[in-house]
């Protein structure tokens, strides 16, 4: 018998031995308990090893070279699937289904679609010559400006560049939406929620409304900035800067009913945020039903508090402070 040969009958039997062990521990003490489905599954397993074992003895206990090394491969094949083959069809399968996601319009309209795609892109020179060839025939219904917003905001990759674009279309005359007309959600609440406080800021000087609302969740753009994935303390300060009410209402859990942005920082233990609500003239003393009042509230939330991602010591000090 070759080496080879040896090696693979080595590896058979070991298997066979394994695979023996498991039969005869489920066979003495099947597995109980889950639902139907996960015992008809844990069957399927048993009777499957059980199969398979009986194909490998057959196959190693006949006096032929090949029936051993096709026993091997009846093992190595699925080994290989798992491991080498299955990851790399699925890693095809996901690169084929981004390039038809890719390939999908943006917009049913041809001339549109290539705008975005230039602004996706981050090609400023030319989502600007396109936008100037369309004549501003995208300003009116505010979808282009409602889509690169929404793009731009917090965009991984190359966000300045997302950012020249929002500016251009601004310039060409795209207006923001208007928190006055019903329904209508400002696309720059996204920007607040992702904490981008640079677009943010270019789109301050555009006319953004620091009390936009957001009318299907019914709260005040202040709420997003609090919560903000990025710099949430930074981006309620420009909003407080710009005029937001610190002392806006909205109902987040009907059993406390209506809290204010104060109240919404507190619960998401952004104590910093707390600090600049109250430096611009959040009150304190606004009832929460279910709630103790907010000083006790803080006090009982940062006892044993060591800092987090949104909070540190230094702002819970910095809180405490603005309270006495």
């Amino acid at each position: 018998m070759n080496a080879l040969l040896k090696i693979v009958t080595l590896l058979n039997w070991i298997i066979i031995a394994l695979l023996t062990f498991v039969v005869i521990a489920e066979t003495l003490n099947p597995t109980k308990g889950g639902d139907a489905a996960g015992r008809g599954i844990g069957q399927a397993l048993y009777y499957g090893a059980i199969m398979l074992l009986v194909v490998l003895l057959i196959l190693n206990l006949l006096p032929f070279q090949a029936t051993k090394y096709l026993a091997f491969l009846l093992l190595a094949i699925p080994l290989l699937w798992f491991k080498i083959i299955g990851p790399k069809l699925n890693e095809m399968k996901r690169q084929a289904a981004a390039r038809a996601e890719e390939a999908r319009p943006i917009f049913p309209d041809p001339e549109l679609d290539r705008i975005c795609r230039a602004f996706r892109d981050g090609d400023v020179q030319q989502f600007g010559e396109l936008l100037r060839q369309s004549g501003g025939r995208f300003n009116e219904d505010g979808k282009l400006l409602t889509y690169t917003i929404s793009d731009a905001s917090g965009a991984p990759y190359k966000p300045e560049e997302k950012r020249a674009c929002v500016r251009l279309l601004l310039e060409s005359g795209a207006r923001l939406a208007s928190t006055e007309q019903p329904g209508d959600t400002p696309a720059y609440i996204h920007t607040a929620m992702c904490g981008d406080l640079p677009l943010l800021r270019l789109l301050f000087e555009h006319g953004a409304n620091a009390n936009a609302y957001q009318p299907h969740l019914e709260y005040a753009i202040l709420f997003e900035a609090v919560g903000a994935h990025t710099e949430p303390e930074a981006v309620v300060r420009f909003l407080l800067e710009k005029g937001a009410d610190p002392n806006a209402t909205a109902v987040f859990d009907a059993e406390n009913g209506p809290i204010t942005p104060l109240w919404r920082a507190a619960k998401l233990e952004r104590w910093g945020v707390c600090a600049a609500l109250l430096e611009k003239g959040a009150d304190p003393d606004y009832k929460v039903a279910g709630l103790p009042p907010f000083r006790q509230y803080v006090e009982e939330k940062t006892r044993d508090f060591s800092g987090s991602g949104y909070a540190t010591v230094e702002d819970v000090e910095r809180l405490k402070k603005r309270l006495r």
